[in-house]
């Protein structure tokens, strides 16, 4: 598979989905589906951690993320998305779906990280103090 979703750790607070160099919209689509399996496996938030540090972006951006966000409802334990390792071109692309999909980006918004420890802190961060979580 070339995009691999696993628990980032042992508490279950937050999912990785690691990119390996080429992957493809139905990889991620697969990817997307165990995210959401992983995360409604647990009842607490979940963060997202999209780790494409050394990953190509296949054609078709735009519509590409038109469809991912056709449904724009996140899930209702979906906690805070990191993006780690986006070069300009990401970040650009990111700021353009943004002006395109405002309003379907509510409760969606991504941060960005530039390695996963960085990724990890901010999330750390980001989490309440309820030790529930």
């Amino acid at each position: 598979m070339a995009i691999i979703t696993m628990w980032d750790n042992r508490e279950k607070q937050a999912v990785r989905m690691e990119f390996e160099t080429e992957w493809t919209w139905k990889d991620l689509e697969a990817a997307i589906d165990a995210t959401d399996k992983l995360i409604a496996s647990v009842p607490h938030q979940v963060d997202v951690i999209i780790d494409i540090e050394g990953a190509n972006l296949p054609k078709d951006f735009m519509s590409a993320a038109k469809n991912l966000l056709a449904n724009p409802q996140p899930r209702s334990n979906e906690g805070n998305r990191v993006v780690v390792g986006a070069g300009s071109m990401v970040k650009t692309g990111y700021q353009t779906i943004k002006m395109t999909f405002g309003e379907k980006l509510v409760g969606r918004e991504v941060l960005f990280a530039a390695n996963l420890p960085q990724a990890r802190a901010m999330l750390r961060d980001l989490r309440p103090a309820n030790p529930e979580r």
